[in-house]
């Protein structure tokens, strides 16, 4: 009897465990996303942004188009893209867009919520347009839209993406870049 016993035990706690495990992993990722805190080991793939290395991790992003200005607060990424070329085209703008969206929540941990604008300026007159502004929310946010940004080409934005990023066109950018 004190064999089955042990016996007993050992299937009851295998049991128990089986089903403790993963909801305790899960518990241990929503406080990670709580408080920006990160695994030991994780590999160096994460980056845990704030106000020290805002500006290295975004410097280290290959983009087209140039960052004009950045700003961090409360978990939010406040971001305006410059376009500094003559003639970008809209693909170029589209997959500078991908990339700092995928920067934002794929490659960090903390950032909740990405504030983007695309703007021009004229040099001549010295002032500044926006061309582009998203308002992309972790919580809304998906490898399918991203995917799709990434491929729409010189197309314009399906209403999908617009929706799902909160990305507003201003006129001078269906004229500029949209229209024939």
């Amino acid at each position: 009897m004190n064999r089955g016993w042990w016996i007993g035990a050992v299937l009851l706690l295998s049991a128990a465990s089986t089903i403790m495990l993963p909801k305790l992993a899960d518990m241990d990722s929503v406080l990670q996303r709580e408080h920006g805190v990160l695994e030991t080991f994780i590999g160096g793939r994460d980056k845990v942004l704030d106000e020290s290395n805002l500006v290295d991790q975004l410097g280290s992003l290959p983009l087209m188009l140039s960052i004009d200005s950045a700003g961090w607060e409360n978990n939010i990424l406040s971001l305006d893209l410059k376009i500094t070329s003559n003639d970008p085209d809209p693909e170029a703008i589209y997959k500078d867009m991908s990339k700092v969206i995928s920067f934002a929540f794929q490659d960090t941990p903390n950032v909740n919520e990405l504030l983007l604008r695309v703007i021009v300026e004229d040099k001549w007159l010295g002032s500044r347009r926006l061309l582009l502004a998203g308002d992309i929310r972790r919580t809304e946010w998906s490898h399918e839209l991203q995917r799709e940004l990434d491929s729409t080409g010189n197309t314009p934005l399906s209403d999908r993406i617009k929706m799902g990023f909160r990305i507003s066109e201003s006129d001078l950018w269906n004229k500029q870049f949209i229209s024939p």
